[in-house]
Protein backbone atom coordinates (compact mmCIF):
# COMPACT_ATOMS: atom_id res chain seq x y z
CA UNK A 1 0.00 0.00 0.00
CA UNK A 2 1.24 3.53 -0.85
CA UNK A 3 1.72 5.84 1.31
CA UNK A 4 0.47 9.58 1.02
CA UNK A 5 1.12 12.36 2.65
CA UNK A 6 -1.08 15.79 2.31
CA UNK A 7 0.09 18.66 3.36
CA UNK A 8 -1.13 21.99 3.97
CA UNK A 9 -0.27 25.27 5.76
CA UNK A 10 -2.04 28.25 6.59
CA UNK A 11 -0.41 31.22 8.75
CA UNK A 12 -1.05 34.99 9.18
CA UNK A 13 -5.01 36.87 9.29
CA UNK A 14 -7.30 35.94 8.19
CA UNK A 15 -6.67 32.79 6.95
CA UNK A 16 -9.15 29.64 5.91
CA UNK A 17 -8.43 26.35 6.82
CA UNK A 18 -8.53 23.46 4.78
CA UNK A 19 -12.31 21.95 4.21
CA UNK A 20 -11.94 17.69 3.32
CA UNK A 21 -15.73 16.48 2.58
CA UNK A 22 -14.32 13.45 0.89
CA UNK A 23 -12.55 10.30 2.81
CA UNK A 24 -8.82 10.11 1.99
CA UNK A 25 -7.18 6.77 1.92
CA UNK A 26 -8.74 4.15 -0.04
CA UNK A 27 -7.59 -0.15 -0.72
CA UNK A 28 -4.17 1.20 -2.67
CA UNK A 29 -3.45 4.54 -0.66
CA UNK A 30 -2.95 5.71 2.76
CA UNK A 31 -3.13 8.98 3.51
CA UNK A 32 -1.89 10.93 6.00
CA UNK A 33 -2.49 14.63 6.45
CA UNK A 34 -0.01 17.29 7.57
CA UNK A 35 -1.00 20.48 8.31
CA UNK A 36 0.96 23.40 9.62
CA UNK A 37 -1.01 26.64 11.12
CA UNK A 38 0.46 29.90 13.38
CA UNK A 39 -0.37 27.27 16.67
CA UNK A 40 1.80 24.37 15.64
CA UNK A 41 4.39 26.20 14.15
CA UNK A 42 6.85 28.68 16.05
CA UNK A 43 7.22 32.05 13.69
CA UNK A 44 9.76 34.64 14.08
CA UNK A 45 7.40 37.21 13.06
CA UNK A 46 9.72 39.93 12.41
CA UNK A 47 11.94 37.61 9.99
CA UNK A 48 9.86 35.65 8.11
CA UNK A 49 6.19 36.73 6.17
CA UNK A 50 3.68 34.01 6.47
CA UNK A 51 3.35 33.35 2.81
CA UNK A 52 7.36 32.40 3.02
CA UNK A 53 6.74 30.82 6.16
CA UNK A 54 3.71 28.45 4.45
CA UNK A 55 6.44 27.57 1.48
CA UNK A 56 8.68 25.62 3.60
CA UNK A 57 6.31 22.92 4.36
CA UNK A 58 4.80 23.03 1.16
CA UNK A 59 8.19 22.15 -1.22
CA UNK A 60 10.29 20.61 1.93
CA UNK A 61 7.93 18.47 3.75
CA UNK A 62 10.08 15.40 2.12
CA UNK A 63 12.23 16.50 4.84
CA UNK A 64 10.18 17.16 7.15
CA UNK A 65 8.20 13.71 7.25
CA UNK A 66 10.29 11.35 5.19
CA UNK A 67 9.15 8.27 4.22
CA UNK A 68 6.49 8.53 2.30
CA UNK A 69 5.78 7.57 -1.54
CA UNK A 70 4.11 10.81 -2.59
CA UNK A 71 3.40 14.37 -1.31
CA UNK A 72 0.92 16.52 -2.14
CA UNK A 73 0.21 19.81 -1.27
CA UNK A 74 -3.08 21.55 -1.44
CA UNK A 75 -3.57 25.24 -0.50
CA UNK A 76 -5.43 25.58 2.94
CA UNK A 77 -7.89 27.68 0.93
CA UNK A 78 -9.60 24.67 -0.90
CA UNK A 79 -11.83 22.41 -0.05
CA UNK A 80 -11.02 18.50 -0.75
CA UNK A 81 -14.61 17.17 -2.47
CA UNK A 82 -15.28 13.55 -3.29
CA UNK A 83 -13.57 12.07 -5.82
CA UNK A 84 -10.36 13.75 -5.09
CA UNK A 85 -8.34 10.33 -3.93
CA UNK A 86 -9.45 8.88 -7.34
CA UNK A 87 -8.86 11.85 -9.62
CA UNK A 88 -5.36 12.39 -8.20
CA UNK A 89 -4.34 8.92 -8.23
CA UNK A 90 -5.17 8.21 -11.78
CA UNK A 91 -1.81 10.68 -12.30
CA UNK A 92 0.75 8.03 -10.47
CA UNK A 93 2.64 6.46 -13.30
CA UNK A 94 6.15 5.18 -12.17
CA UNK A 95 7.84 7.31 -15.05
CA UNK A 96 6.70 10.71 -13.45
CA UNK A 97 8.11 12.53 -10.26
CA UNK A 98 5.76 15.12 -10.72
CA UNK A 99 2.27 16.25 -11.15
CA UNK A 100 1.30 19.96 -11.96
CA UNK A 101 -1.68 21.22 -13.41
CA UNK A 102 -2.39 23.81 -15.72
CA UNK A 103 -3.61 27.34 -14.47
CA UNK A 104 -6.86 27.64 -15.39
CA UNK A 105 -6.92 31.33 -16.20
CA UNK A 106 -3.58 32.32 -17.78
CA UNK A 107 -0.83 30.65 -19.47
CA UNK A 108 2.52 32.69 -18.90
CA UNK A 109 4.52 33.95 -16.38
CA UNK A 110 4.22 37.38 -17.93
CA UNK A 111 0.36 36.82 -18.43
CA UNK A 112 0.15 36.42 -14.32
CA UNK A 113 2.92 39.16 -13.69
CA UNK A 114 0.33 41.78 -15.87
CA UNK A 115 -2.73 40.28 -14.00
CA UNK A 116 -1.08 41.01 -10.92
CA UNK A 117 -0.14 44.39 -11.36
CA UNK A 118 -3.23 45.01 -12.81
CA UNK A 119 -4.95 44.38 -10.00
CA UNK A 120 -2.56 45.96 -7.29
CA UNK A 121 -3.79 49.58 -9.18
CA UNK A 122 -6.73 48.80 -8.61
CA UNK A 123 -6.14 48.53 -5.11
CA UNK A 124 -7.39 45.20 -4.65
CA UNK A 125 -6.71 44.09 -1.21
CA UNK A 126 -5.62 40.62 -1.44
CA UNK A 127 -3.33 41.33 -4.07
CA UNK A 128 -2.02 43.93 -2.57
CA UNK A 129 -1.59 42.46 0.39
CA UNK A 130 0.14 39.04 -1.11
CA UNK A 131 2.34 41.06 -2.97
CA UNK A 132 3.40 44.87 -2.15
CA UNK A 133 7.01 45.10 -1.55
CA UNK A 134 7.86 41.41 -3.54
CA UNK A 135 10.51 42.00 -6.45
CA UNK A 136 8.04 40.21 -8.80
CA UNK A 137 8.45 42.16 -12.01
CA UNK A 138 12.92 41.26 -11.14
CA UNK A 139 11.68 37.67 -10.66
CA UNK A 140 9.92 37.27 -14.26
CA UNK A 141 12.87 39.19 -15.93
CA UNK A 142 15.24 36.75 -15.04
CA UNK A 143 13.04 34.16 -15.89
CA UNK A 144 12.54 35.75 -19.63
CA UNK A 145 16.36 36.74 -19.33
CA UNK A 146 17.08 33.32 -20.20
CA UNK A 147 17.13 33.08 -24.23
CA UNK A 148 16.03 29.39 -23.66
CA UNK A 149 13.15 29.55 -21.69
CA UNK A 150 9.69 29.75 -23.69
CA UNK A 151 6.44 31.44 -21.51
CA UNK A 152 3.81 29.16 -22.56
CA UNK A 153 2.48 27.48 -19.46
CA UNK A 154 2.05 28.39 -16.20
CA UNK A 155 1.10 25.86 -13.74
CA UNK A 156 -1.53 26.13 -10.88
CA UNK A 157 0.36 26.08 -7.04
CA UNK A 158 -2.51 25.94 -5.10
CA UNK A 159 -2.11 21.59 -5.64
CA UNK A 160 0.41 19.32 -6.72
CA UNK A 161 1.94 16.26 -6.41
CA UNK A 162 5.44 14.64 -6.17
CA UNK A 163 6.67 10.80 -5.80
CA UNK A 164 9.81 10.50 -3.29
CA UNK A 165 11.98 9.58 -5.99
CA UNK A 166 11.84 13.48 -7.24
CA UNK A 167 13.58 14.46 -3.88
CA UNK A 168 16.26 12.05 -3.51
CA UNK A 169 19.27 13.12 -5.16
CA UNK A 170 20.19 15.73 -3.19
CA UNK A 171 22.83 17.22 -5.32
CA UNK A 172 19.92 18.29 -7.41
CA UNK A 173 16.40 18.40 -5.80
CA UNK A 174 13.63 20.73 -7.69
CA UNK A 175 11.43 21.24 -4.27
CA UNK A 176 14.89 22.92 -2.39
CA UNK A 177 16.25 24.86 -5.67
CA UNK A 178 12.19 25.97 -5.84
CA UNK A 179 12.47 27.28 -2.23
CA UNK A 180 15.98 28.77 -2.32
CA UNK A 181 14.69 30.30 -5.85
CA UNK A 182 11.76 32.15 -4.54
CA UNK A 183 14.13 32.78 -0.75
CA UNK A 184 16.71 34.12 -2.98
CA UNK A 185 14.68 36.51 -5.57
CA UNK A 186 12.87 38.00 -2.83
CA UNK A 187 15.82 38.93 -0.96
CA UNK A 188 17.47 40.30 -3.90
CA UNK A 189 18.18 44.26 -2.84
CA UNK A 190 16.99 43.99 0.85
Amino acid sequence: MKQVLLITAAFGENIKELIIKSPLSNDDYSFYIAGYNDSNTHSRVNSMHPRLKGKIPKMMAWLQAPGFDYYIWVDSSFTIANGFVENIMEFINEDYDLFLFNHTKRNSIKGELDYIKLKMSQGVKYMVDRYAGELIEEQVELYLSDETFIDNTLFAGGCFMYSSRLVQNKNYNLMTDWLLRDCKVNCVNS
